[in-house]
């Protein structure tokens, strides 16, 4: 029952940014878990005339209907407030590449702006916005709301976003600002509008589709975006690593401590401590989020002036279709005494975490999100006596007692991940070859003939090296190569070590050589030549996905048509049809048939993006299969234009060279295309990376004798795509006695037609050779 009345002409509120009090460590523990309680107003404020709040593009007007207030935190602060009645959202998209995005998510292809009607709100912020709205209301009591229970819930079990914690984190840092709103549309259902200052990119809208969060909307602050409303150039995290010093116990065992891999590696249940050396980007940072593997447990930190407190929902515990021993893989700190800009700080974190037989990613040690620092290191590891490690950089010592072999690795050279692996039963091969770093290839021993498996993917890795010094005319700079057997089914590189699938370590010829390949062109893409966001990751793992494809092409008997079968498998896995079959290069679990599925896949240049609720792979599948074949279209287009590949390894070599140590945007490619490749390349990026459409053609040709040989016409029809789609198609025309020419048709409109003239009769006209084109086609 409504219990008051409040007549508020529109309110239109900026929000301001701003730190709002010292830190207390233990009052922003006692605050994160009373707002944790989600407890908001018994009695309900009537909205007699409408609310405006507004942030940036984004505008929630409350039309009419009842508002009940978050309970208050310390010093009066309302972080929240629940919402029943009519409302509407209204949002403008200022990127065009993000306004296709919402349109192919939302399936409306006349979208302008998004305009919905609401009937549910919940807002949380940081900000002062609500005291603003409403400040004298303070409700007598508070309970439990279900609204509130249910998005919360929502945004810590699915989301896995736990927004308590970023809003006191907020509070305590300068020029920090979180807002969460979720609205219950009439076209949409719930739709999340998130606002991070610390997130790169800091406006987010998504909608949780078949369980599957989609993020429909990415947009940076608009102090930072260029002109055409795209993201910046500007990404200021809050503060970066400059080294880590790990210890790291792997002896203990538990009664449920597991096995994995087809060599049944006992698993690590580790007790780490690690003492991590950071530096405040900005003044005056009372408190940081960190990444860190969500089953990693009992977890605590210190610095200098001692405990910290933690924030660290357990997630695990509030769903019983979570493991239980799930948290959140964002852990908040709170420090006493405030980080000055460059200062170093150490922060010493312990836990305990169960993992496989190799250490993952650079998860399983906390780390600044988005961030990409590199970092000196120390590992100092304990294993059992029956086992083995080796991790990266040079190991400088080794001892032995009762408990087990202690080593000790420093990293010297700054890299962006660190890492390990172990084994219980091992073989290890060296492999010496001229003009390549040492190749020490390790892993777990697989019975008969595990040796020579351990040196054949050693010898593949050598060989690897070699071709891709001399494709990319660019030599590793590092002493040696460690290639390790891990138990996952996947393989990671970092700078100096792989991680490779034991799985992997069985030979199936074109298709073993093709996976070790590209760990080893991560060496090159992604360690020597970063990428700038998730938007460019693409970047990272099409280039060596190619890479690794022109590897097999050129030293594996069968080369030719292992890549070749290759194009056709990535092609049809692209396309979503089952032509691939059962070839070894086929991903049949990522072949999605429904055409209206596919119609909402997101591009290459969104990143992890593109994925939805109907393809959660579809990241996968622009980035691993598409991309390298928009790679080797390029190539195509080069080489029928020159008759040779000296453009595209000229721009390999460029690419490298230039970005080695950098990171690099895929702006930064197209401009280094156009350069070595003299001309405007913003058809074919706006068409296959910044573009999702797969494009259906019929085509028809005609010859005819001419005044001076022979006319050659070729008729072209488009359909499944936009008016502005543009792609350059390569004709190929065939003579006696193997020659053949080629021209190009600049395939823009739904229908026309090329001539071209030829001095000799053709035998055959091909319309885009050699998969020179990603399409449907069909020959009339």
């Amino acid at each position: 029952m409504d219990t008051s009345r409040l007549r508020i002409a529109v309110v239109l509120i900026a929000f301001i940014a701003v730190s709002t009090r010292a830190a207390d460590p233990k009052q922003s523990e006692s605050d994160y878990q009373r707002m944790q309680k989600w407890q908001y107003g018994t009695q309900s404020i009537a909205i007699s005339q409408p609310i405006t709040i507004r942030s940036d593009t984004a505008t929630w007007t409350l039309q009419s209907g009842n508002v009940r207030l978050a309970e208050p935190i310390t010093g009066g602060r309302i972080t929240g407030l629940v919402f029943e009645g009519q409302g509407r959202f209204t949002m403008t998209i200022p990127d065009g590449v993000e306004l296709a995005q919402v349109r192919r998510f939302a399936q409306r292809r006349e979208l302008q702006s998004i305009e919905e009607p609401f009937t549910e709100l919940l807002f949380r912020t940081s900000a002062d916005t609500i005291n603003r709205l409403f400040p004298d209301s303070n409700a007598a009591s508070y309970s439990a709301n279900s609204i509130a229970g249910n998005r919360q819930n929502h945004w810590l079990i699915d989301l896995r976003t736990d927004i308590d914690a970023r809003i006191i984190a907020a509070l305590l840092n300068p020029a920090a600002l979180q807002i969460s709103a979720a609205v219950k549309t009439a076209g949409f259902d719930w739709l999340t509008y998130d606002y991070d200052s610390w997130r790169n990119e800091e406006i987010q809208l998504t909608r949780w589709m078949r369980g599957y969060p989609e993020v429909w909307l990415s947009l940076d602050r608009p102090e930072d975006r260029d002109r055409s409303g795209r993201p910046g150039a500007r990404n200021l995290l809050p503060a970066h690593l400059t080294h880590i010093d790990v210890k790291a116990d792997l002896t203990r065992f538990r009664f449920l401590t597991g096995t994995s891999g087809e060599t049944q590696q006992r698993d690590l249940n580790g007790h780490y401590v690690i003492d991590e050396t950071l530096a405040a980007n900005v003044d005056g940072i009372s408190s940081l989020r960190m990444q860190l593997m969500p089953t990693a447990y009992n977890v605590s930190a210190r610095d200098e002036s001692g405990g910290l407190v933690i924030l660290r929902d357990h997630i695990g515990g509030r769903s019983i279709n979570l493991e239980k021993r799930i948290y959140d893989g964002i852990t908040t700190i709170v420090f006493a005494q405030p980080l000055q800009a460059g200062a170093p700080r150490h922060v010493t974190f312990e836990y305990d975490l169960e993992t496989s037989n190799y250490a993952p990613g650079d998860i399983w040690y906390p780390t600044v999100p988005e961030a990409s620092d590199t970092y000196t290191a120390r590992l100092e590891l304990l294993v059992s006596r029956r086992n083995e490690v080796r991790a990266m950089g040079r190991r400088q010592s080794e001892s032995q007692n009762d408990k087990g072999k202690t080593s000790v690795w420093l990293v010297e050279r700054p890299a962006r991940m660190i890492t390990f692996s172990t084994a219980e039963r091992f073989d290890e091969v060296t492999l010496e070859v001229p003009g390549i770093p040492k190749v020490i290839s390790f892993g777990a021993t697989f019975g008969l003939g595990g040796a020579t498996r351990v040196r054949n993917t050693g010898a593949d890795v050598a060989n690897s090296l070699l071709f891709f010094q001399n494709l990319f005319d660019d030599k590793l700079d590092v002493p040696q190569i460690y290639v390790t057997s891990i138990t996952g089914g996947h393989g990671q590189a970092f700078d100096g070590f792989l991680h490779l699938s034991e799985f992997s370590y069985s030979e199936h010829p074109g298709a073993s050589e093709l996976f070790r390949a590209h760990e080893v062109a991560h060496e090159w893409w992604g360690h020597k030549v970063g990428w700038k966001s998730y938007r460019d990751q693409w970047l990272s793992e099409a280039f060596a996905e190619y890479s690794a494809m022109m590897f097999v092409r050129a030293t594996v008997k069968n080369g030719d048509r292992y890549f070749n079968e290759i194009l056709d498998v990535y092609d049809s896995i692209v396309k979503g049809n089952i032509s691939g079959g059962f070839s070894k290069f086929n991903r049949p679990w990522l072949i999605e048939q429904n055409a209206s599925y596919r119609a909402r896949l997101g591009p290459i240049g969104v990143g992890y993006r593109a994925s939805t609720g109907d393809i959660p792979g579809g990241y996968l599948i622009q980035t691993y299969y598409k991309g390298p074949l928009v790679l080797h279209m390029l190539r195509m287009l080069l080489f029928y234009k020159t008759h040779k590949d000296d453009i595209f390894v000229k721009i390999l070599r460029d690419f490298v060279k230039e970005y080695s140590g950098k990171e690099a945007s895929t702006a930064d490619f197209q401009r280094l295309v156009e350069r070595d490749a003299p001309g405007d390349w913003s058809f074919f990026f706006n068409s296959w990376i910044y573009g999702a459409e797969i494009p259906s053609y019929a085509w028809k040709s005609n010859v005819e004798p001419a005044a001076s040989g022979y006319k050659v016409s070729v008729t072209v029809t488009r359909r499944d795509t936009s008016d502005d789609f543009v792609a350059a198609v390569p004709i190929r025309v065939e003579f006696d006695q193997d020659r053949y020419g080629a021209f190009f048709v600049l395939a823009k409109e739904h229908e026309q037609t090329v001539t071209q003239n030829v001095p000799i009769k053709p035998r055959n006209v091909i319309f885009a050779p050699e998969h020179s084109l990603l399409a449907n086609i069909r020959r009339e």
